[in-house]
């Protein structure tokens, strides 16, 4: 599952433009008092200014090369304050052979960088924001789980792993999404997951409106 676009909202357009462009040093291709775009490898990723009561926050990861797991760290390391959880700053998946990290930007979103090790991707070269390769995860919130992941298979889908009543990821090594219980804590986060708008273009698939 192959993410192309995925839109996000926002009420702190300006404070993330800056987040996102000065402190992590990404590429913003397109930017209006209403929204930029960030260029995550393959994926644009849009934030659309948006006024609600609460601040919408997602759940986004970003792959890495393989290898680059340990520089990607120091890099982000030098840059934002890592999520902790009992105190790790960073976990290792058997089920997925993976790395991650996770971090949190101005407006609450939940940023994670893994490395599937599964995945022939290298890189030669020391790692920087031009090396992330795509965004191959968001996070779905549902009321019900199981009938989402029921949804999103009638779209051509797959499961993808373990499934359960609150917890359950369909796609594919390089495109997940994360379905979840409203409620639920998200990983590495204290935060409980809720249900905010977002759009997502998959190829092959076409674009799906949540929320």
């Amino acid at each position: 599952m192959m993410i192309e676009e995925l839109q996000l909202y926002t009420t702190r357009l300006e404070e993330l433009e800056h987040f996102y462009s000065g402190t992590l040093g990404m590429e913003v291709s397109y930017a209006t008092d209403q929204a930029f775009h960030l260029q995550v490898g393959s994926t644009r990723m849009i934030f659309k200014q948006c006024e609600t009561e609460h601040e919408p926050f997602y759940h986004v990861a970003w792959m890495i090369p393989t290898n680059q797991f340990k520089q990607a760290k120091r890099w982000a390391t030098s840059r934002v304050t890592l999520s902790r959880d009992e105190g790790r700053d960073e976990t290792y998946s058997s089920n997925w052979d993976s790395h991650s990290l996770y971090f949190e930007d101005p407006a609450g979103n939940i940023i994670e960088l893994i490395a599937h090790h599964r995945i022939q991707n290298e890189s030669a070269h020391d790692f920087s924001t031009s090396d992330i390769v795509q965004v191959c995860e968001i996070g779905l919130v549902s009321d019900d789980v199981l009938s989402t992941v029921n949804e999103l298979q009638q779209m051509g889908l797959t499961r993808w792993g373990e499934v359960s009543e609150t917890f359950a990821p369909v796609g594919d090594v390089h495109g997940l999404f994360i379905v979840v219980k409203k409620e639920r804590t998200w990983f590495f986060s204290t935060q409980k997951a809720q249900i905010y708008p977002l759009e997502v273009s998959i190829h092959g698939v076409g674009k799906l409106r949540i929320g």
